[in-house]
């Protein structure tokens, strides 16, 4: 029995925190999945699968309608998913006998790195060492979130809605970059919890790559090359990158 099993797209960013997180604590994941477009054929469950077309009629009371990245599709979540996992979205942990569901991909890796064996220092040390892991967290969260409603904007992307992007790299990326011009880490004087969720939520905003047309349109450049003005958090980037299990992970 894995310590987590997790329920996702795939391939996806943020449940790359996950995996990198086990990593370091040698917690046991199990990862079940499809691409986004995909998981419209699958049971949301616990024992997610795809479902065939003759399943399909007789699960009609588990069809509920998506919403963000699935806005306006038709999903099959059992009522034991929508138990565990209240907000009925993706990533979705579950403890190791199904019995609890973890959701939020921060929370997700927190359980990756608490379900371990192996020593580390992911979680920060003490009470104050763990609170300043859990506030770059949570900002994270807030630049995730904005990053969310960015990418999938698709063709409703708005000037005003890319000026709210911009604002929130510049607010993010400046606070790393303050803080790595003074140390090697994010959080602490070695690698945790907070530096995995950065570069991961970092690696997720290059996907702003595949929104030339939409960018075009409201004739906008786009952000990601702004990043090379935050010097400290660029070498920062680079060292970490070719970090194995980031690599294998987030590629280039």
């Amino acid at each position: 029995m894995p310590d987590l099993r997790i329920f996702s797209y795939l391939p996806n960013p943020r449940l790359a925190k996950a995996v990198i997180a086990a990593h370091y604590s040698g917690a046991d994941i199990e990862i079940v999945g499809d691409t986004p477009r995909e998981l419209m054929q699958w049971l949301w469950d616990f024992d997610a699968r795809k479902l065939t077309e003759a399943e399909k009629p007789g699960l009609d009371h588990f069809a509920r309608t998506g919403s963000l990245g699935f806005a306006g599709l038709t999903l099959y979540k059992s009522d034991a998913f929508l138990q565990a996992h209240p907000f009925g979205t993706v990533p979705a942990g579950f403890s190791g006998d199904g019995s609890v569901g973890i959701f939020e991909s921060n929370a997700i890796m927190r359980a990756a790195a608490r379900s371990g064996s192996k020593r580390h220092g992911l979680l920060g040390d003490g009470p104050i060492g763990e609170s300043r892991v859990d506030a770059f967290l949570d900002r994270s969260l807030v630049f995730a979130c904005d990053t969310q409603r960015y990418l999938l904007a698709e063709d409703q992307l708005t000037e005003q809605l890319y000026n709210d992007m911009a604002r929130s790299l510049v607010s993010y990326a400046t606070g790393l970059n303050s803080i790595l011009q003074h140390r090697s880490f994010i959080a602490a004087d070695e690698l945790t919890l907070a530096d995995i969720a950065a570069v991961c939520e970092l690696s997720l905003f290059t996907n702003e790559s595949r929104m030339t047309q939409q960018l075009a349109k409201i004739g906008k450049d786009a952000l990601t090359p702004t990043l090379s003005s935050y010097t400290s958090l660029g070498d920062y980037l680079k060292r970490i990158a070719p970090i194995e299990v980031f690599q294998k992970e987030l590629g280039d």
